[in-house]
């Protein structure tokens, strides 16, 4: 809610987000519960291609690469399917909004778009993984003992910057 309230350039009050911002959890948990279910091809595609390469099913080069060509496709269908339920997230905290209405939502803001905003969303964890790369490399090797500190306050910076970024890009979904 605050997000949202910053994005319109309204004033955000601590007692609002106190208040207000707890009612749409239970629809929000629905959605959330929705996207785990999306992810069950890649949980199958990772548990696979982990149990034929450390098993050592797979002999040579060629079949390593045909069973990470069928990973790489039961994760391609997980990207596709939580690139509208993402948004759905959003969605449901608006005010009257039910969790299977927020998808359908989510799902028509995405029409005809979907494989832009697959792009867009791996671009995050790309840039998050080479921004982490240029500030904890130097931190393990130079400052070793605040390393996990550092990390730590990382992880919580790119929380935020996943949250803007998906908002933001929901925003733009929306003014198109």
């Amino acid at each position: 809610m605050d997000l949202r309230q910053s994005y319109n350039n309204n004033k955000v009050r601590a007692r609002d987000a106190f208040y207000k911002g707890m009612y749409p959890i239970i629809p929000f948990i629905i959605v959330l519960v929705v996207i785990g279910l999306e992810l069950i091809p890649l949980l199958i595609g990772a548990s696979v291609y982990s149990a034929v390469t450390s098993n050592g099913l797979s002999v040579g080069g060629f079949e390593t690469t045909l069973w990470a060509l069928g990973f790489a496709g039961l994760s391609l269908i997980s990207l596709y399917l939580i690139s509208s339920s993402i948004f759905g997230l959003y969605i449901v905290t608006l005010p009257d909004m039910t969790p299977l209405k927020a998808l359908r939502s989510a799902r028509q803001l995405v029409k005809r778009r979907r494989w832009l905003v697959m792009r867009k969303m791996l671009f995050m964890p790309l840039a998050i993984v080479v921004v982490a790369l240029i500030i904890m490399v130097p931190v393990v090797l130079l400052i070793t003992v605040a390393a996990s500190w550092i990390f730590l306050v990382f992880s919580l910076v790119c929380l935020v910057f996943i949250h803007s970024y998906l908002y933001a890009l929901y925003r733009e979904l929306i003014n198109e």
